[in-house]
């Protein structure tokens, strides 16, 4: 099953419900991630996320290609 946007929303409000109150205010955050990722990527940089993983941008043959390296609490927390 694939994660889509509301389950990173209810997950969001329901782990940090102190700060985040609204549905609103949780996809504003997962926008600004995916805004930072998408900015490190083209900027030839790389986006490190704790807990999830790394992306960064390399070239091959004349095109981009996005490269995710896991962080190895998700790696360990996928072969639980």
């Amino acid at each position: 099953m694939a994660a889509d946007t509301k389950t990173f929303v209810n997950v969001l409000r329901s782990t940090m419900s102190t700060c985040i109150k609204t549905d609103e205010d949780a996809k504003e955050i997962l926008t600004i991630i995916g805004s930072v990722i998408t900015n490190a990527v083209k900027n030839k940089d790389t986006a490190y996320l704790e807990g999830v993983g790394e992306w960064r941008s390399e070239s091959e043959g004349g095109k981009k290609k996005i490269i995710f390296t896991p962080d190895r609490v998700l790696i360990e927390a996928a072969n639980e």
